[in-house]
């Protein structure tokens, strides 16, 4: 087969992540106690409930993957490895106490609360942190230091692509005659 291989953890972290989002974005509005358009309260309610419980069923399949798909490519764990697999297992412990507390609520969680702090603040910076790390292994940067690109133009002497690139426009193309080539 071409073409890159799929991996399960790429495709369920960002599940993750905008699950985190909507739980927090629909549970600041139900404290709030905000309609807009149709949505009411208790739909807000159900929304942050049911994306805390996806959020916990999608992580836990994205730390195994991550764990799993991360021992087939590096021989050891840098720090940024490290970092983001206690990150992911300190968001499944909160998924999992968030989750258990919002069921055994009230209706409406005040947002200033722990629990609704732990939601919506909690879990976007963890994923926020996750994000960054998971960018940093994704580059080929294991720290937190700065990337080490370096835009073209602020080289010594820069280099210019449109002007490299002009050499070549007068070149006649290269074409290959398929019909040629098969004889």
């Amino acid at each position: 087969m071409l073409g890159r291989e799929v991996h399960l953890h790429s495709m369920v972290v960002h599940a993750v992540i905008a699950l985190a989002i909507v739980a927090a974005g629909a549970c600041a509005l139900d404290a709030a106690g905000v309609t807009i358009g149709g949505v009411a309260p208790p739909t807000w309610a159900f929304l942050w409930r049911a994306s805390l419980a996806l959020a916990l069923l999608c992580a836990a399949p994205a730390v195994v993957s991550g764990i799993t798909e991360r021992n087939h490519m590096y021989v050891n764990w840098p720090a940024g490895h490290r970092a983001k697999l206690l990150l992911s297992l300190l968001l499944v412990g909160m998924l999992a106490m968030e989750g258990s507390a919002a069921f055994s609520a009230g209706r409406a969680v005040e947002t200033l609360s722990p629990l609704g702090l732990a939601i919506v603040a909690g879990n976007p910076l963890v994923c926020l942190a996750l994000a960054f790390f998971g960018l940093r292994i994704t580059l080929g940067h294991h720290a937190a230091a700065r990337t080490s690109y370096v835009p073209d133009m602020f080289l010594e002497p820069p280099v210019d692509v449109l002007e490299a690139a002009a050499l070549h426009v007068a070149e006649r193309a290269k074409v290959i005659e398929v019909l040629e080539e098969a004889s």
